[in-house]
C-alpha cells in the first residue's frame, strides 16, 4: 500500500460525489483526512456523515471543521417537521452514534511535514509545515497549490459545476470528481 495520505476537501452534503471520489482514493492511500464541511448544504449531509463515521470505524482519520445547519442539512434528519421546535425535532432526529462521532472529531492534524486543517487559523503556526486547507472555494475548481500549501475546496456543492478533491501527501498529487465527469491531474 502507498504511504500517500490522501486529504479530502469540503463534501458540503454531496455524499454521491464522496462515494465515487472513496472509490479512486482508498486504493491510492495509506491514510485518508477529511478536512470538513461534511454537511451544511446538500440533501445527503445525513448520508455524508454515515459515510464518515463507517469510514472512522474502519481506521480513516477524519479531521473536521464542521457546519450543521441549513434547510438542506435539516431535511436529512427531518423528511417533514412535524411541530414549531424544528431543533428539538433534529436533536431527537440525530442518531447517537453521530452526536457521538462528532463530538470526538479533531480540529487539526499535525503530521511532522504538514498541518491539514478546514482553514488557516490565524493563530495557527505553521512552522515550516506544508499547509493543506480547505473552506476557501477556489474558483478555478482546481486547487491551489504552491511551495507553501495547498488550498483544495474546489467548490463541491458550492459552486456551479463544483467539484471534490484529494490532495495526495507528501507526492502534491490531485483528483477530483464533478457531477459529470473524473479528472485527475
Amino acid at each position: 500500500m502507498s504511504e500517500q495520505i490522501g486529504f479530502i476537501g469540503d463534501i458540503h452534503g454531496e455524499v454521491h460525489l464522496l462515494d465515487r471520489l472513496l472509490e479512486k482514493a482508498i486504493p491510492k492511500v495509506s491514510r485518508l483526512i477529511f478536512l470538513g464541511d461534511y454537511v451544511n448544504r446538500g440533501r445527503a449531509s445525513r448520508q455524508v456523515i454515515d459515510r464518515a463515521f463507517l469510514l472512522a470505524l474502519n481506521g480513516a482519520d477524519i479531521v473536521p471543521f464542521l457546519r450543521i445547519g441549513g434547510a438542506a442539512t435539516i431535511a436529512s434528519y427531518i423528511d417533514e417537521p412535524i411541530d414549531n421546535n424544528v431543533a428539538a425535532q433534529l436533536r431527537r432526529s440525530v442518531p447517537e452514534e453521530h452526536r457521538a462521532f462528532l463530538a470526538g472529531l479533531q480540529w487539526a492534524d499535525m503530521g511532522p511535514d504538514y498541518v491539514a486543517a478546514h482553514q488557516l487559523a490565524s493563530d495557527m503556526r505553521l512552522d515550516k509545515r506544508y499547509g493543506i486547507f480547505g473552506h476557501v472555494p477556489q474558483r478555478s475548481l482546481t486547487p491551489s497549490i504552491d511551495d507553501e500549501r495547498a488550498l483544495i475546496d474546489t467548490g463541491c456543492g458550492t459552486l456551479p459545476d463544483g467539484r471534490l478533491t484529494c490532495f495526495l501527501w507528501p507526492d502534491r498529487a490531485w483528483f477530483q470528481v464533478s457531477e459529470d465527469s473524473n479528472s485527475a491531474v
